[in-house]
């Protein structure tokens, strides 16, 4: 969690006797992977201009798009802002590490193409740098809005949030990290290898988690971040990707903690993961496969009331879903 202590000139003394530059006055780059994001990557930018602490520069990395992508964001080159195009699309992973390899920034931000921050974000998560000098990154809340304007709250629902050094475990259960939330350390970033790019889906989680392992984080308890709910995302989310990708990441995660874990934190893992991914799945109508990793998970004693009691609402609760426009889910 935040800490109290404002870095003074002596703490931001670098190991070779040298100020630490980074520490004393740190410069933030904005990274912003687009794919055929023409009609909302103008609003994002725009967002990133309204900060009251503005960063030292924005990368837009065009992720081989095939509409106006590239006129938007070569439009916005008179304010400074640099175009990576990529003739072909390699997916967000990639785009992400081609920005962090060209920023030139301490801290790197992360934003998608079709959100937007409030203007103080940068301001108020550097301030809470400021304060805990030994995070490595930093996250907010953020709150989703429905493609008719409708503000659908918050992203992950009022999951809880843990940000000390137990993080990491509670990522391993189910994720509540954001990407346009986060600001992370450039130099962790490429010491961890950047974004795992062989993940067409849940390589942030599976960064947000090596981050957590690596060092501090520091969370802002407000909603800084619109999170823009569009119809394709709505559909986006698949079982099959996250049983391909997802899940096997965690398990990979697992696999190499050894003792660091007890075999009961490990249950609860597998448990709340497969619980988590039921209930998406269920909300986007896989609902007989969705209720049978709920069930499979009360089965095996990971929340077993709850599982019963949803496996007999789940189906009511999934059909008025269906009949509203839904917020996008992620397990």
């Amino acid at each position: 969690m935040e800490g109290s202590n404002t870095p003074t000139r002596a703490d931001a003394i670098a190991p070779d006797g040298c100020p630490d530059r980074s520490r004393l006055h740190p410069s933030v780059s904005v990274v912003i992977p687009a794919h055929n994001a023409a009609d909302t990557l103008g609003r994002a930018l725009e967002s990133v201009f309204a900060q009251t602490r503005p960063p030292q520069e924005v990368i837009v990395v065009d992720d081989g798009s095939t509409d106006a992508t590239g006129d938007v964001a070569r439009s916005y080159a008179a304010r400074g802002v640099n175009i990576l195009a990529r003739p072909v699309r390699e997916g967000a992973a990639a785009a992400r590490n081609a920005g962090v390899r060209a920023a030139t920034g301490d801290w790197v931000a992360f934003l998608d193409a079709d959100d937007e921050w409030l203007p103080s974000k940068l301001e108020r998560q550097m301030a809470a740098i400021d304060r805990q000098p030994e995070a490595i990154f930093a996250f907010c809340a953020s709150h989703e809005i429905a493609p008719d304007g409708r503000l659908l709250g918050d992203t992950y629902g009022g999951r809880p949030v843990t940000a000390g050094r137990d993080m990491w475990k509670a990522l391993l259960a189910s994720n509540f990290v954001a990407t346009p939330t986060v600001l992370a350390r450039r130099s962790v970033l490429a010491a961890l290898g950047g974004f795992d790019e062989s993940l067409k889906v849940a390589e942030d989680q599976d960064m947000w988690i090596r981050l957590a392992l690596a060092g501090a984080s520091v969370y802002v308890p407000e909603s800084l971040v619109a999170v823009h709910v569009r119809p394709r995302s709505l559909s986006s989310w698949t079982l099959a990707d996250q049983r391909m990708f997802t899940l096997p990441m965690i398990e990979r995660h697992l696999a190499g903690l050894g003792d660091r874990l007890t075999k009961r934190e490990r249950r609860a893992i597998v448990g709340e993961r497969a619980f988590r991914t039921g209930l998406s799945a269920c909300d986007n109508a896989n609902l007989a496969q969705g209720l049978a990793m709920v069930l499979g998970a009360a089965c095996r004693g990971h929340r077993p009331l709850r599982g019963l009691l949803l496996a007999a609402k789940l189906p009511l609760a999934t059909l008025y879903r269906r009949l509203r426009p839904g917020r996008r889910t992620a397990a």
